[in-house]
């Protein structure tokens, strides 16, 4: 691995540091709702990153992952009364089993039979969980009783869940990180670009690549945990649609696959815009916002194929040979 960049380090605690401030001068619950809808989404793509950047695994079904880990933890509160403070971490960790079992049957599977294995397994979740209606309540979902308290993990307070997700887009940030600057990243990247030569010089191609999927759906299981929470509700089409890893995936690429910083600048830009359109338009001109959104993925992606974060390190790279050519 790499020695640690001190400035790099500094810089993001002290954007951490910022946000942890900015969070206590906002006063109203809305706005407070806005930003933590942008933590929620910035975790989200980042930890898909690591599948789709790294590994080069389109996975569009990866919002199994997230409905088993708010069902896991949501179940075990109302049927047994294990404190989602535990339960978080065994939502994240069902989501883990079932990333195990998703890729010991298909993670030899290449470019679209992957992707659509995944959208298959989040399909199956879905009916399951509408089916099982003594579980899951059905189509008509599970409400976490409003009660607040720390044991509960439900609070009066919006800063407080603030707080949890800006704290779990920091660990995210940080495996990623480290994952960006260790041997398994170098790998994985390889395998992205081209998997038989790195098969060929010795990378083992499964091992790696069931590395990125199993942290990936920890991560996003934990997310899922944390999303029942904080919404007090879940129900299959909430937590299991196909949609909501679409949107997670194109945050990735706008912003840039393979990048730490990629993921968290699609979500930054292109999350308040979604918002933004949706309570402009969405009551007066219904799907008109999703029409708008579309279209402008579609020229970011068209105009900078290798997302805002992969181009912007591109022409700084450019300039720097540049500068370096003159000096000679």
């Amino acid at each position: 691995m790499k020695h640690i960049n001190i400035k790099k380090l500094l810089l993001w605690i002290g954007f951490f540091i910022l946000l942890l401030i900015l969070g206590t001068k906002v006063g109203n619950n809305y706005y407070l709702d806005f930003l933590i809808t942008i933590f929620f989404m910035a975790s989200m793509a980042s930890a898909w990153n690591l599948v789709g950047g790294y590994a080069g695994l389109i996975s569009i079904g990866h919002v199994a992952f997230l409905g088993l880990g708010a069902y896991t933890s949501s179940i075990l509160f109302l049927k047994l009364g294990v404190s989602p403070l535990f339960g978080i971490f065994l939502g994240g960790g069902m989501a883990m089993l079932l990333a195990f079992l998703l890729g010991i049957l298909t993670i030899r599977l290449r470019g679209p039979f992957f992707t659509l294995s995944t959208i298959a397994i989040a399909e199956i979740l879905l009916l399951l969980a509408t089916r099982f209606v003594d579980l899951t309540g059905g189509s008509q979902g599970l409400d976490i009783p409003y009660k607040p308290s720390v044991f509960n993990f439900v609070f009066k307070s919006y800063y407080v869940y603030y707080v949890i997700y800006l704290v779990l887009l920091a660990v995210i940030i940080s495996v990623v990180t480290y994952i960006n600057h260790s041997k398994t990243g170098c790998y994985l990247k390889a395998i992205r670009e081209d998997e038989t030569a790195a098969s060929s010089l010795g990378v083992s191609i499964l091992k790696y690549k069931m590395t990125a999927l199993l942290i990936s759906a920890f991560f996003t299981g934990v997310g899922g945990s944390i999303y029942a929470q904080y919404l007090l509700f879940i129900d299959p089409h909430s937590v299991f649609s196909v949609g909501f890893s679409t949107k997670v995936a194109a945050l990735s690429i706008i912003g840039g696959l393979g990048t730490v910083l990629g993921p968290i600048v699609g979500a930054f830009l292109l999350t308040p815009i979604e918002m933004l359109l949706r309570s402009q338009l969405g009551g007066t001109y219904q799907g008109l916002y999703l029409l708008l959104y579309g279209v402008i993925m579609i020229l970011v992606i068209l105009i900078i194929p290798r997302g805002i974060v992969g181009t912007l390190t591109e022409v700084v790279k450019n300039k720097r040979k540049k500068d370096a050519d003159r000096t000679k």
